[in-house]
């Protein structure tokens, strides 16, 4: 795998990013470590967390920091790694209540640095945004972690087009660091909005032109659509949890299956290639995060990293060629 810079930074990331959600969780230890020896064999150099991970599962609040911040001391790496965490979540029983205040986030990031074993985050993501907080306060609470060396870049998540366009204009004419990059959910397979948690933000056509326009990295969640073109393939779409089928199976995404194949015909790819190799071909920097439950699923993974689709197959794949 190679790496690539991050622009706007002095850090260059490999070409996929490892989610560890559920590590030391419902992925129970010795597994989720194979998972990341696989990663880092194979060139990976980017762990991404967060504060509110796993507290959906029974025991399971704080679980991936926690688990990452054990194997950090264990493995003594951590100068060698992007550790890249997460703040700013609601609570998950009270999900229309922002946590933007400083006050709330430096103690998110504090507890995370914390829990991870370290001095700083290589990447900070303010989780979810909160659009009655002005862009120029969260912009400079970011550059305040930054100045007290707690985190080295900032970045958004599950934010809208037009609000991180208001953060990097305020960025710009505050004279402060910029906004690094953007982590919201976006892979081949469209999601249906209205079926997903509300709190979540896409990436469509229109915000994929702004990541091009000023040069800012995507670093997209869900990107293999939790295996939907994979479940298609292997006729088993019946198996999958209701929620990946209410937000993919649609019939605009059985057709970027048929066309999918299409592409595999042309080129001998697989059909999860093709998915990763969807968003890495884009024309401006992106880093897909995976979330493999297992080492194996990183294989077909990393085969995408040499899956460099042209233009026009990407416009194909999307029905606009």
């Amino acid at each position: 795998m190679k790496t690539r810079p991050i622009p706007h930074t002095n850090l260059k990331a490999s070409e996929l990013c490892l989610g560890t959600a559920e590590f030391g969780s419902s992925i129970d230890d010795s597994v989720s470590e194979e998972i990341i020896k696989t990663y880092l064999d194979a060139g990976g150099n980017v762990l991404d967390t967060a504060e509110i991970y796993a507290a959906w599962l029974p025991n399971g609040e704080h679980r991936s920091e926690t688990f990452l911040g054990n194997w950090l001391r264990k493995n003594k790496n951590r100068d060698q790694l992007i550790i890249s965490t997460k703040g700013a979540h609601p609570r998950l029983d009270n999900m229309d209540k922002p946590r933007m205040s400083k006050p709330i986030v430096e103690s998110d990031l504090n507890s995370s640095l914390q829990r991870l074993g370290i001095d700083y985050a290589d990447i900070y993501w303010l989780h979810r945004d909160d659009p009655n907080t002005p862009v120029e306060e969260i912009v400079l609470m970011l550059e305040d972690f930054r100045k007290a060396g707690r985190i080295r870049y900032g970045g958004l998540s599950n934010w809208t087009q037009r609000r991180a366009e208001a953060a990097r204009t305020a960025a710009e004419k505050l004279g402060v660091q910029p906004i690094i990059g953007v982590q919201n959910q976006w892979s081949l397979a469209k999601a249906d909005a209205s079926k997903g948690d509300p709190t979540w933000a896409y990436t469509d056509d229109s915000f994929a032109q702004w990541h091009a326009d000023h040069n800012v990295a995507a670093f997209p969640y869900t990107t293999q659509a939790n295996g939907y073109f994979r479940r298609l393939e292997n006729d088993n779409l019946d198996q999958a949890r209701e929620l990946v089928k209410a937000l993919f199976d649609s019939p605009e995404n059985r057709e970027r299956y048929k066309r999918i194949k299409t592409v595999q015909s042309e080129t001998g790819l697989s059909t999860g290639a093709i998915v990763l190799g969807y968003l890495l071909s884009q024309p401006f920097p992106v880093f897909p995060i995976i979330g493999p439950r297992q080492s194996a699923d990183l294989l077909e993974s990393f085969e995408a990293t040499k899956a460099k689709l042209s233009a026009d197959n990407l416009a194909f794949l999307t029905g606009q060629g």
